[in-house]
Order: C-alpha cells, then sequence, then structure tokens
C-alpha cells in the first residue's frame, strides 16, 4: 500500500533549508505554493530525461530523498527506455544497464544477479544489494549506508562507494577502477597494487562449516 501523499509547500521547504534556486523553480512550477512530493519528484524525472544537462534535477530529487521518507511501491526495472529514474522507494534491477543512465532511489536498490553496469551507469540509493555486483567502464554505485554483495567488482575506471559499510565476501578493483567505504568486511580482497580500495578493511576468515 502506497504510504500517505507529502504534500511540500514554499513554507515547508525553507524550513527544511531548501536552496534560493530550488525556491525559485518551486514558485515558478506552482504558482500556487504547494504540490505533492510525488508531482514534484514526477516533474523532475521529465524535466531531466528532456535537459541536455540532467544533473540539476537529479540533485533537486536527491535533495529531497534527503528530508523527507518514501512513499512508494517498489519499482521492477526489467527494461530500462528512460535516461533517468527518480523513485521515492525501493528499485529492483533486473537487467543489465549500459550507456548514459541515472537511477536515483529513495530507499533500497537490488541488482539481481548477472546484472552487469557498464557505460556512464550512476545508480544512488541508501543501500545496495545483490548475488554478484559487478561494475565496467565509468559506472558508479553510490550507498548512502551499506552494500551488501556474496562478490562485488569494479573495472575499467568504475567506482563503487558507502557512506558506512561495505559486507561482501570477495571485492576486487581492476585498472583505475575505485572502491570506497568506512568500513569494509571481507574474506578475500583483490588490490593489485594496494590504491584501488580505501577503507577500514576487516580481513573476516572463512567459516569452517
Amino acid at each position: 500500500m502506497q504510504k500517505k501523499e507529502i504534500v511540500l509547500t514554499l513554507g515547508l521547504l525553507a524550513e527544511k533549508g531548501a536552496c534560493d534556486r530550488g525556491i525559485e523553480e518551486f514558485k515558478r512550477w506552482y504558482p500556487n505554493g504547494h504540490a505533492t512530493l510525488t508531482e514534484v519528484l514526477r516533474k523532475l524525472q521529465i524535466l531531466a530525461n528532456t535537459a541536455l544537462y540532467p544533473l540539476k534535477y537529479v540533485n533537486y530529487a536527491k535533495w529531497l530523498f534527503d528530508n523527507y521518507p518514501p512513499t512508494q511501491e517498489p519499482l521492477v526495472l526489467t527494461e530500462l527506455t528512460e535516461k533517468v529514474i527518480i523513485h521515492n522507494g525501493n528499485i529492483d534491477i533486473k537487467s543489465s544497464i549500459d550507456g548514459e543512465r541515472f537511477i536515483i532511489g529513495n530507499g533500497d536498490v537490488n541488482i539481481e544477479d548477472d546484472v552487469n553496469l557498464t557505460g556512464w551507469v550512476i545508480i544512488q540509493a541508501k543501500n545496495v544489494k545483490g548475488q554478484n555486483i559487478t561494475l565496467y567502464d565509468f559506472a558508479d554505485i553510490s550507498a548512502a549506508e551499506t552494500i551488501k554483495a556474496t562478490n562485488i567488482a569494479a573495472h575499467g575506471n568504475a567506482g563503487i562507494w558507502a557512506g558506512k559499510t561495505i559486507d561482501a565476501e570477495n571485492i576486487a578493483a581492476h585498472g583505475l577502477a575505485g572502491i570506497w567505504a568506512e568500513k569494509i568486511n571481507t574474506q578475500n580482497i583483490m588490490d593489485g597494487d594496494r590504491t584501488r580500495i580505501h577503507g577500514d578493511i576487516n580481513l573476516i576468515q572463512p567459516s569452517s562449516n
């Protein structure tokens, strides 16, 4: 069941510390001074998909996610038809993604097994999880809190970031790829020149069971 809708107003946005430019945009989009969070996020997704430089609208959405809770049912992505996906809830990614794509979620992102991320794919969420998480080229995953998987590998110039912890049995960074977290819990780590994986690394002994 979808959670109760949140209504945004100029006063609420100001109280939360919205930037002057964001408030001016909101006034222009909604002259009556109010709109639901879902309406605003839908508009941001439309604008991001039609703009030459979508990052401004993506950043507006990220700010809203930092200040308001999830309200939407999980989104299942089996085929990506848009460049930018903005979803106020959990996201399940069930197919590989290539090209320039932004996927921004306010919750958990679950990456199905055998899904590869290549090109300029950017995924941002609270938490990211999966069996095998593999990135190529300039793909990037950012989790505000945790990333959990059995195997994590970054190739080329890919980047994987977690604000708190990364938990995985096997972690590898190849080429110029980088992996960062405050705490990394793993059994096996592959970092050829020992400069590509950063954090407080906790090497766990495999279970004998």
